[in-house]
């Protein structure tokens, strides 16, 4: 029985390593998404020496790839992730990855989340220009069901003006849909209030979970048991 109980343990480690490797490759570009930018540092860490700053909306490089330690692990404003070697601009140096994603930049109007649009019908209309339609899963009058690119998974239920939106990810992380919904808010009062209305929650293991951002129209982004992120958002597509 002990060694039944050994062998799981070794499994379960194993998996937890295996989880644990880097999602980005070397020589991939990443999009910076932290609204106040991000300091490039010349070691992992926030006291370690600031070589520049780099601002929304930049790219940097990723130069190496490597399986995470335990040293760059961090958590800012309630996000976890790492801190990863980048190229920017031709200097080298540290970035924490919670703020940065390989996931477009919302582009178009029908993407940000102006007067009259709540995420739901934002979110569903970055999804649908940025990732490629694969096949129609399931089709009525007020709900669609399909599959994009990537394989993802989005769900649409409508009545009149108001939308409901379900979108599974997979290979992503809570902080690639934080990031995207950052950036489809374009005032910096909005930002802060938007900033003010998450409620993160942890799992057994001590990491973020679910995020939920407590608005009137509601979004709620959660990790399932099988390492996908559920995104789930309510609200109403005009005034």
């Amino acid at each position: 029985m002990k060694k039944i109980v050994l062998l799981l343990s070794l499994i379960q480690l194993i998996i937890s390593l295996k989880a644990e490797n880097i999602p980005w490759e070397s020589g991939q570009e990443l999009n910076v998404f932290a609204p106040s930018g991000l300091k490039l540092r010349a070691a992992p860490g926030t006291d370690a020496e600031i070589l520049d700053i780099v601002h929304y909306g930049d790219v940097v490089t990723v130069i190496n790839s490597f399986e995470f330690s335990e040293d760059k692990k961090d958590r800012i404003d309630w996000i976890d992730g790492h801190w990863i070697l980048v190229d920017f601009q031709g200097i080298a140096g540290y970035l924490f990855d919670g703020f940065l994603s390989n996931m477009n930049f919302p582009g178009s109007e029908a993407e940000l989340k102006n007067d009259g649009y709540s995420f739901a019908y934002a979110l569903g209309e970055y999804f649908d220009r940025n990732f490629t339609f694969q096949r129609m899963l399931d089709s009525t009058d007020n709900h669609q069901i399909y599959l994009l690119d990537q394989g993802i998974k989005v769900k649409r239920v409508h009545a009149d003006s108001s939308w409901n939106i379900w979108i599974e990810l997979p290979e992503h992380k809570i902080s690639d849909v934080l990031n995207v919904m950052r950036g489809m808010i374009e005032y910096r009062q909005e930002r802060t209030q938007f900033e003010k209305s998450l409620i993160y929650i942890e799992g057994m293991d001590g990491k973020v979970k679910k995020v939920k951002a407590n608005l009137d129209n509601p979004v709620i982004i959660e990790k399932k048991q099988n390492g996908n992120i559920l995104v789930k958002a309510s609200g109403s597509s005009s005034c």
